[in-house]
């Protein structure tokens, strides 16, 4: 497993650990990035279905293991709203989503929220890694597992999230080739065919993505 124990916080900080706090991601597709990794989070843990694009709530299995926090939030919208689909989620929770995680992180000491000098009152700024080393593990960890063929579940949908997303991440170099290969990357992807709903959310992820990457080329 990887150090924070929540794959939203993982890529969260795949995506802040430079020191400068410039994020490696546009601000939207960073969004859609986290959105997928709250989801997934949720289906790896058996509390919602994916099935023909839509999410629902999984009763038995998030009663039996309780869910708070951000993620019992986001659990709580989707037993309100069950049947959307996957893209109205995405698009959703990853209006807020940076915000969010950014202030859990900031919460527990991992990063600090530094404000625009243009703007110091309002929500524009950076978040800073407290600590560099910490704040690049998951990366780090990613890159390494998937190496040595000892990836688990959570390593793979980091991966799966990078490649989605476009993160370019130089801690990633050993698994770059990957990345720009479909039927190495699937391959390796292999392991998540045991949970389908898993590589759902990514193949719609990627959907989403690359939609607004064309939107924001379009004049």
């Amino acid at each position: 497993m990887t150090r924070t124990g929540t794959l939203f916080d993982d890529f969260f900080l795949m995506v802040h650990d430079d020191p400068s706090g410039r994020p490696r991601l546009p601000g939207r597709i960073l969004g859609l990035g986290l959105a997928c990794a709250q989801l997934a989070e949720l289906a790896r843990r058996d509390a919602i279905r994916v099935t023909d694009g839509t999410i629902m709530h999984v009763t038995a299995a998030s009663e039996s293991e309780p869910i708070s926090g951000l993620l019992g939030e986001v659990l709580g919208a989707i037993k309100a709203e069950p049947g959307r689909p996957v893209r109205d989620w995405l698009d959703f929770l990853g209006g807020s989503a940076a915000q969010r995680i950014g202030n859990g992180l900031g919460a527990r000491k991992q990063m600090y929220f530094k404000p625009s000098r243009l703007k110091p009152f309002s929500r524009a700024g950076r978040w800073i890694p407290a600590d560099s080393v910490t704040a690049t593990w998951p990366a780090i960890e990613v890159d390494t597992k998937v190496c040595n063929g000892r990836a688990e579940t959570p390593h793979l949908l980091l991966l799966g999230l990078a490649r989605a997303t476009g993160l370019d991440h130089p801690a990633l170099w050993n698994v770059r080739g990957l990345l720009a290969d479909p039927a190495a990357m699937a391959e390796v992807l292999t392991p998540l065919t045991e949970h389908p709903p898993l590589l759902e959310l990514l193949n719609h992820t990627t959907a989403a993505v690359a939609s607004a990457v064309t939107s924001q080329r379009s004049p």
